[in-house]
């Protein structure tokens, strides 16, 4: 598994937020009770719906729903289940605000499981006039943690809401000892009360394939 520490982004006073770099090629993670998926006019996608939101993915992206409030058992279940999961992630405090989890478990024996997380911070009455100065703020804390930031874009709509997207690269060592440049594609979608955080991570060699992926899940967030 990845060595990695879970890294907590501060970005100013509006936002606090938590990246976790998930990866294990050991057993699958056992899902948590969740709506069934709903089929999508796209031939091979399915929508995941929680509680506020819904996104869609490709059908083979095996999808944990992690809005339980009872964050204590549900971590407590991780480490029965899949203890390298756990490992991963911590501590049940990583776990508070991440609204869902997908991983695209078709390559069983990847050292790096290409993945998305979803979190949600709250506002707290603050209202984003600009996106670019959440894009600015965010790329600032990536570079003082060593992130190499490689794209940006502060123009963009999801739905009606603004949103932004950053790429990002970040090295970590793999299970087989070797380091690796791992892509990020975040997008940030901001309604009048919370900032979404949408993480999607790539192995090495799958970012060409996943970049178009990602942008068209991304683009099917919606909110409830």
């Amino acid at each position: 598994m990845f060595k990695s520490p879970t890294r907590t982004l501060a970005i100013g006073p509006l936002i606090a937020m938590l990246l976790l770099l998930t990866a294990c090629p050991g057993p699958k993670p056992a899902p948590t009770a969740t709506p069934a998926p709903t089929a999508t006019p796209d031939t091979g996608w399915v929508e995941h719906t929680t509680g506020d939101m819904a996104i869609s993915l490709p059908k083979e992206w095996e999808v944990l729903e992690l809005g339980s409030s009872d964050i204590e058992t549900l971590f407590a279940e991780f480490q029965r289940t899949n203890p390298e999961l756990a490992k991963i992630i911590g501590s049940a405090e990583a776990l508070q605000g991440v609204s869902l989890w997908a991983f695209n478990r078709t390559d069983p024996d990847a050292t790096f499981v290409d993945n998305l997380n979803i979190r949600r911070s709250a506002l707290e009455g603050q209202k984003i006039e600009k996106m670019q100065d959440v894009v600015d703020a965010v790329v600032g804390q990536y570079k003082q943690i060593g992130f190499e930031v490689t794209q940006t874009q502060a123009d963009l709509r999801v739905g009606e809401l603004p949103a932004a997207q950053l790429a990002y690269q970040f090295e970590v060592t793999g299970s087989d000892g070797q380091p690796a440049k791992v892509t990020g594609h975040q997008y940030l979608v901001a309604s009048a009360t919370d900032l979404w955080i949408l993480s999607y991570s790539a192995a090495p060699d799958n970012d060409a394939v996943l970049a178009p992926i990602f942008e068209k899940s991304a683009l099917s967030f919606r909110l409830k």
